[in-house]
């Protein structure tokens, strides 16, 4: 809702009267180049975190995943507002599911529940953001399955399980509800959903996990020495006590230590674990080459990372130049190669598209390139075209509120903030006849 507040000699009651009554209907939000935090990427679309506590959403709605109270389908082709609140502190999203938390640790979920991922006893899709659990510090969506951290230190997992995914134990086919982790430990400090696996840190620095293990991506070992294709209880990775975190797609993941060293295993198909070569199973972490690395992201066949220098580089499967290389192509790339010259990066995506890539630069400008089918870019260009090469994401111009012309003659008129979000201040030296939007 935005406010017009005026400040006058002497305004004429009945123009502010009927000011009043106009601006009383509801505007969106404005949207801004600048003060992105954070973005998580579905399938084909992409959630952003504001600085102001907003939450933003473009490319495609399925599932009510838009968050109106409304399941229709449609495509949104720049960032558009979800909901009105302004107290959201950190987003995750799954396949077609968003999670958002507030500072008071309250947990929300809405779109696709069909294993109930958002754990509220039913499989039924919500299109609203709804609170699914309290008390929560951190937590992750994975493709089909949500993971908590609670602020006691214990893990819980709800939604798809076929494959032990949810470390309860068991490889039932999935809970609506939240399970606990089947060792009932006290000491996790965060987790990272994939496709059909789940990981956690603990507080000493220890790496676990559980899911399946066809593609070798619980890094435990082959499925012979370990006598089963999967692992229903989470289990360490090694032995080493400095992971700071862990990111996956589908058949592959990624593991970076708080000494800047980065470590991959899985399916290296495309080139995806970086190390060098193509193809093959790695059943155990191989470490990519550099010890500068700063953060990690994944997508379905790619990899990508942050460097301490604040450059951004990708490798894997370059399909609709989701690796941001230049002309989109479907070339592989085995090791980490840089994207383009900009050493001003500053956060990926812990989850990128399916074949979509984003990234926030210094000063909180936003960009993203790859597949854009169904505008999942939100770059502005007007059309649904893939990109080779970061692209900045916009806003639509008639969904901007903000003065341009003021034609004031002699009296001083001041209209701020420009752009407006939530309260505009009018001021004059001199008595306000009439103001028209």
């Amino acid at each position: 809702m935005l406010q017009i507040v005026f400040y006058g000699n002497g305004i004429k009651k009945a123009a502010f009267s009927l000011l009043m009554f106009l601006f009383s209907l509801s505007i969106s939000a404005q949207c801004s180049l600048t003060g992105w935090t954070k973005i998580s990427q579905g399938e084909n679309f992409s959630i952003a975190l504001k600085q102001d506590g907003t939450l933003w959403i473009w490319g495609r709605n399925l599932y009510g995943i838009l968050g109106n109270g409304t399941g229709t389908s449609t495509e949104i082709k720049h960032p558009t507002q979800i909901g009105t609140e302004t107290n959201w502190t950190d987003i995750s999203v799954g396949r077609y599911f968003a999670l958002g938390k507030k500072a008071n640790g309250d947990l929300y979920g809405w779109g696709a529940n069909d294993y109930g991922q958002l754990g509220l006893g039913n499989n039924t899709n919500v299109f609203t953001p709804t609170l699914i659990q309290q008390n929560v510090n951190k937590f992750s969506a994975g493709y089909f399955h949500t993971l908590i951290v609670k602020t006691n230190g214990t893990l819980w997992g709800a939604g798809y399980n076929d494959w032990s995914g949810l470390g309860v134990g068991t490889s039932v086919g999935w809970y609506n509800t939240f399970q606990q982790e089947s060792s009932n430990a006290s000491d996790w400090e965060s987790v990272c959903g994939t496709y059909a696996n789940s990981f956690a840190i603990k507080t000493n620095g220890t790496l676990w996990s559980a899911g399946t293990n066809i593609e070798g991506q619980t890094g435990l070992g082959t499925p012979a020495s370990l006598g089963t294709n999967e692992t229903a209880n989470f289990t360490q990775i090694g032995t080493d006590t400095n992971w700071k975190s862990v990111v996956g797609g589908i058949y592959h993941t990624l593991g970076l230590k708080t000494n800047g060293e980065l470590w991959s295993w899985g399916h290296n198909n495309n080139g995806r674990l970086g190390i060098g070569v193509t193809g093959n199973i790695y059943y155990t972490p191989q470490q990519v080459a550099g010890a500068t690395w700063a953060s990690i992201g994944a997508t379905n066949e790619a990899s990508s990372a942050l460097k301490t220098d604040g450059t951004l580089w990708t490798w894997g499967n370059g399909t609709f130049g989701v690796l941001g290389q230049g002309t989109p192509y479907s070339g592989a790339v085995n090791v980490p190669t840089k994207v383009g010259t900009a050493n001003n990066w500053q956060s990926i995506p812990v989850r990128s598209g399916e074949v979509s890539a984003a990234g926030i630069k210094t000063g909180g400008t936003l960009w993203s390139w790859g597949w854009d089918t169904f505008w999942q870019l939100g770059n502005g260009d007007g059309v649904a075209a893939e990109s080779g090469s970061p692209t900045q994401v916009t806003c639509i111009d008639d969904a901007t509120l903000a003065v341009k012309d003021i034609v004031a003659n002699t009296t001083k008129i001041t209209v701020y903030p420009n752009p407006v979000k939530d309260n505009m201040y009018i001021k004059s030296s001199q008595k306000i006849n009439e103001v028209k939007i």
